[in-house]
């Protein structure tokens, strides 16, 4: 069966920040790594991209991308064709602290995860490995997105969002440095699910997960075994249910949303908290 591992409701407006080429981590797809997925990023608001290529034939497509056809700069995301394949795919995990470099029964603390985690973090391959960067840059490709559009993608595709600063250093490379651009004061607005089948494993050890931090017994279950003991805390979506099945546990979703999850959020803040603070320790003691 396949069930929603995680959805998140995700903002960008024009603040210059971004996370860099990155795959999620256990902290927005939590399960190890061993375990398929696949990402539905639906968008809720336009994020037009002028320059976007639609993989035409050969013989169709054009030397030179159309100019633009406005002046105002957005928020939008780009994705890394092939990188979820590609040669140097474990480097790019490593130098980012992917899933895929986590120690088999997880983190003891907070300290633990600030020692042992490999990297320099998730969302900074630019800075850590620029040869990389580069190899993700080659690859990238942004579409022209209107609202309701859905892009699927792997789950191990690296993916960057596409800050309003670079949309206009983009526009201003196009038609000049002298350009007077408009810019938006829209918030871009997107929605994300994440796929993953009911096999697949929430990790063990020290983290944030909800349905953890509410009943430390979920460490290293399956998404089917948490469900059958612990309630809807990841919906299943396929296949649909037949008349009189089991209705997955669905009765329990009022007490997920009104009980556990709250206790579980207070817990996750908490997390949040202790990590904060072995980051400024250094990790130490």
């Amino acid at each position: 069966n396949l069930r929603i591992c995680r959805d998140i409701f995700l903002t960008k407006d024009d603040d210059e920040y971004a996370c860099g080429w990155h795959v999620d981590d256990t902290g927005f797809w939590p399960s190890i790594a061993s375990d398929p997925g696949v990402n539905a990023w639906i968008a809720l608001d336009d994020m037009p991209y002028q320059w976007s290529r639609k993989k035409l034939p050969k013989h169709l497509a054009a030397d030179n991308e159309r100019p633009p056809r406005n002046h105002t700069a957005v928020a939008t995301f780009a994705l890394s064709l092939g990188s979820h394949r590609a040669p140097w795919r474990q480097e790019a995990y490593a130098v980012t602290g992917s899933t895929h470099t986590l120690p088999p029964e997880g983190f003891l603390s907070a300290a633990d995860m600030i020692r042992r985690r490999s990297g320099k973090g998730t969302c900074n391959i630019k800075t850590s490995a620029p040869h990389l960067y580069e190899k993700l840059e080659e690859n990238k490709i942004v579409y022209d997105i209107k609202k309701g559009d859905v892009i699927f993608h792997d789950r191990w595709l690296f993916h960057r969002t596409v800050t309003v600063a670079e949309y206009e250093n983009q526009l201003k490379s196009e038609l000049g440095e002298s350009l007077k651009l408009e810019r938006s004061d829209k918030i871009f607005r997107r929605y994300s699910i994440r796929y993953s089948p009911g096999s697949a494993r929430v990790p063990p050890g020290y983290g944030v997960e909800p349905s953890v931090l509410y009943n430390a017994a979920n460490a290293n279950l399956t998404l089917n075994e948490i469900v059958e003991s612990d309630g809807p805390w990841y919906p299943k979506v396929w296949p649909l249910l037949k008349k009189n099945e089991d209705p997955d546990n669905i009765e329990g979703l009022a007490e997920l949303v009104h009980e556990k999850m709250p206790q579980a959020e207070i817990a996750r803040d908490e997390r949040k908290k202790e990590i904060r603070m072995a980051l400024r320790k250094g990790g130490g003691p």
